[in-house]
């Protein structure tokens, strides 16, 4: 699957982005990203992966796997896509934050390349507070997919 763009997947997305996320973003904010020239986005009928791609570089802004199908490899399928999608267009790092009380994540993003570089506190918003984040990296140049 190639990375797509449109704004027409932003109805699609916030559903599955509700179903996974406390704190979804919205229809409109999907819309908004997507009209932006550096989003890409991979999808499937389990799931997505949503990225912004500036100067070399790639952020995974979020990945969603429907609830019923996770530990299924969708999002480890998602993540090869960008992974040979980046290295077609010579991406240098990948970078994502994650929730720190993800564990389920945090394993698949060391078992697909990453490595932990740095911590940010309380950067999630949560109902009863907030969480910190994870920061994760994934160098790419020269790397062996």
């Amino acid at each position: 699957m190639l990375p797509c763009n449109g704004m027409a997947f932003a109805p699609a997305i916030a559903k599955i982005h509700e179903l996974c996320f406390e704190q979804p973003w919205s229809e409109e904010q999907f819309a908004k990203l997507l009209s932006l020239p550096t989003c890409r986005l991979w999808m499937n009928e389990n799931g997505f992966l949503l990225c912004s791609e500036v100067s070399g570089e790639m952020e995974i802004l979020t990945i969603c796997v429907l609830p019923e199908k996770r530990r299924q490899h969708v999002a480890e399928d998602l993540l090869n896509q960008l992974f040979t999608y980046a290295k077609s267009k010579n991406i240098q790092r990948i970078f994502l934050e994650v929730a720190k009380d993800n564990p389920p994540a945090q394993k698949l993003y060391i078992k697909t390349g990453f490595t932990l570089s740095g911590e940010r506190k309380k950067y999630y918003a949560r109902p009863n507070g907030s969480v910190d984040a994870l920061c994760f990296t994934k160098q790419i140049k020269g790397d062996i997919l």
